[in-house]
């Protein structure tokens, strides 16, 4: 053992209790006595050998007060916990009279003596405070008892399953372990059993709930054999306000913002493609902003389900008007393809009508086109006596026929002329009511679009209340009582 290192140090611990300014006649003697004990006992300690070395296990107690968690990341899968961690055990060899009673000294003292070599198995990053020196505390009892405490932050893993995220219960641990002793040499315990920890009644955490936390002591299976382990398991529940002005509210006003196009005409095109558009990008973003704050896990969340729902829903309100649209103009494409077959149709029926267009009475009932005219056409061809078309030049082609005032008048002609006078009026009742079945056709096709629209303002919402209905109930029942349901509203 360096004698100069022990010598320097034991001065640092003079100088310490001489700052005590203890007030007791003797103070000054006591510091004197404790720096020639402490002196005596450690002029032959040699510290890299453990108390009752080569004899049963030691045992050590482990306390801890648990200041503060924080920083609980499921990206990285950790947190991170600030604590006063203090380990008990008895070194014999350190024992000294009872006349001095309990003996604090500089942290710095345990450079000199043995120390556990305790470690926490899962952990990060590890740090000890420093402000404004060192954070230890070391104290010791006549009959070799020591406690070495210590003010600590460590980032610990916490491997979390985000199945039910963002209703989630989440077990983070903390496993403290001896780095090179096995448990023929150590064995670690709970120094006050179950109270052991203190503090975690008093911890608030932004997003979560500590709704317990357990102590418990395994031995974990190393190379070498077995080493000693103490694990303190915390149950953190998650908060869910966070997440329902975050993510879910805004998902449900977008799906029902897109349940408004099926409200607006269906020629509006301009206006129900943007409002579809607008939604799904804005539901692309919230979908992202989602995945960001989430590692790049293989399996699917509980958000992941209502995020990706409503994306289809405004996707498919999306798809409904390009139904309604090719429904729409298909129908259009129908009309004007039936309308040229008409238009063709009586073209070819005038020019094979067009050699017997004679002014003759025995001629009136093939002629269609004077039919839809009525008695003006009969007027025309009375007065004037001409058929102005010719199917071998295609041109007008006057034929001269008797002025009205010249043709005889007989009771033949009257009745022909009555004939076709009941024939064109047939003709043109039959005319009135193909228009109308036209225009009612017409309607039926409007109606027929129309009625894409008015099944989607009933489905779609139905279908997401539904979803809704299935979704909440599931999740809240797996992880909430009647009675924690307050804990839902906490962010």
């Amino acid at each position: 053992m360096d004698i100069v290192g022990i010598r320097g140090s034991l001065s640092v611990i003079v100088l310490a209790f001489s700052m005590l300014r203890l007030v007791t006649p003797e103070g000054v003697v006591r510091s004197t006595n404790v720096t020639s004990v402490l002196e005596s006992l450690l002029s032959d300690y040699d510290n890299t050998l453990r108390p009752s070395f080569g004899g049963p296990p030691l045992p050590i107690g482990i306390e801890m007060e648990v200041d503060s968690i924080h920083s609980i990341s499921e990206v990285k899968m950790e947190y991170s916990m600030s604590m006063y961690l203090r380990q008990h055990w008895k070194d014999e060899r350190l024992s000294y009279s009872e006349k001095l009673g309990n003996i604090s000294v500089d942290g710095r003292l345990a450079d000199h003596i043995w120390v556990p070599d305790t470690y926490f198995a899962n952990d990060k990053h590890f740090f000890v405070h420093k402000v404004t020196v060192k954070n230890r505390l070391l104290k010791f009892h006549h009959d070799g008892s020591i406690m070495y405490g210590i003010r600590m932050t460590t980032v610990a893993a916490c491997m979390m399953d985000l199945h039910y995220y963002p209703m989630d219960e989440q077990n983070c641990t903390l496993e403290i372990e001896s780095y090179g002793y096995s448990t023929d040499d150590i064995v670690f315990k709970w120094q006050y059993g179950k109270d052991s920890v203190e503090g975690m009644t008093d911890i608030e955490i932004p997003q979560f709930t500590i709704v317990g936390y357990d102590l418990n002591g395994q031995n974990s299976s190393v190379g070498s054999g077995f080493s000693p382990r103490l694990s303190l398991s915390i149950r953190l529940r998650r908060h869910i306000g966070f997440f329902i002005l975050q993510t879910y509210l805004p998902s449900i006003l977008l799906v029902i913002l897109s349940w408004v196009s099926f409200w607006i005409n269906h020629e509006a095109t301009a206006a129900r493609v943007a409002l579809g558009i607008t939604t799904v990008l804005t539901m692309t973003t919230i979908s992202t902003n989602v995945r960001a704050t989430l590692p790049r896990i293989s399996y699917i969340k509980s958000i992941d389900i209502y995020v990706v729902t409503c994306f289809a829903f405004v996707f498919f309100a999306l798809f409904e008007y390009a139904v309604v649209n090719f429904h729409h103009w298909k129908e259009k494409r129908k009309q004007l393809q039936r309308e040229e077959e008409g238009k063709k149709q009586r073209h070819d029926s005038i020019r094979q009508d067009t050699p017997r267009r004679q002014v003759h009475p025995n001629n009136i009932e093939n002629n269609d086109s004077d039919a839809e005219s009525g008695e003006d056409t009969w007027s025309n061809v009375d007065h004037y006596g001409e058929s102005f078309r010719s199917r071998q030049s295609g041109q007008y082609q006057p034929v001269p026929s008797e002025s009205p005032s010249r043709r005889p008048s007989s009771q033949k002609n009257g009745k022909l002329r009555h004939a076709w006078l009941v024939n064109a009026r047939r003709k043109k009742t039959k005319n009135i009511v193909k228009r109308k079945k036209k225009h009612q056709s017409q309607l039926d096709k409007i109606r027929r679009v129309d009625r894409i629209d008015a099944l989607s303002r009933i489905i779609f919402p139905t279908s997401f209340v539904l979803f809704n209905v299935g979704y909440w109930s599931s999740n809240l029942k797996i992880f909430y009582d009647s009675s924690e349901l307050d804990a839902l509203v906490q962010y």
